[in-house]
């Protein structure tokens, strides 16, 4: 005779194990249609250039907003950046500035091929997923402070927040474990 116990939780482990990997398998078709990076980019003044006779404005990060006004491409990057300055005035008041966007890490070289020289672009990976302080001027007593993240518009919030798409690995894997020691 079957034990109905045993086999509704077998169907369930089975079931379960299918979400999973239909969860898994969209996450990783989603990451190939997107060959390029985006990330939100903002500055503190508006900053204003010419592309093929069109002008590019980059807003500013003190009316910033999760719009795509904000969006950009970052072709040589893999990562976000947002930079938070931080000036102590004299009066015991701070002032902070936020920037966000695509995290420097482009290396262009010269390369001799077919009998000419042409640019090589190469896109390092120099940075950690984390945010790090530098001391740029102790006598004003300003500081600033580099977060670098991976995944799309990440640079989002004001401050540093881990990938959403690790978070979901890490809930998919701790429900396919709990499941699998039931």
């Amino acid at each position: 005779m079957m034990d109905w116990k045993a086999h509704n939780h077998g169907l369930a482990y089975h079931l379960f194990q299918g979400v999973v990997l239909l969860a898994v398998a969209l996450d990783l078709a989603n990451c190939s249609e997107r060959e390029v990076l985006l990330c939100y980019k903002c500055s503190v003044t508006v900053e204003k250039y010419f592309v093929d006779n069109v002008t590019i404005v980059t807003p500013l990060c003190s009316k910033f907003e999760q719009s795509s006004a904000y969006v950009i491409q970052c072709p040589y990057s893999t990562m976000c950046l947002k930079t938070i300055s931080t000036l102590h005035l004299q009066n015991g008041q701070e002032q902070e500035t936020i920037t966000r966007g695509c995290a420097q890490q482009k290396n262009t070289t010269q390369v001799f091929r077919n009998r000419q020289w042409e640019q090589e672009h190469l896109v390092q990976e120099v940075y950690k997923e984390e945010c790090t302080e530098i001391q740029s001027n102790n006598f004003a007593g300003s500081k600033i402070v580099h977060c670098y993240c991976r995944g799309e518009l990440c640079n989002s919030s004001k401050y540093f927040t881990v990938d959403r798409k690790l978070i979901s690995v890490i809930v998919l894997l701790s429900a396919f474990l709990l499941f699998r020691n039931m």
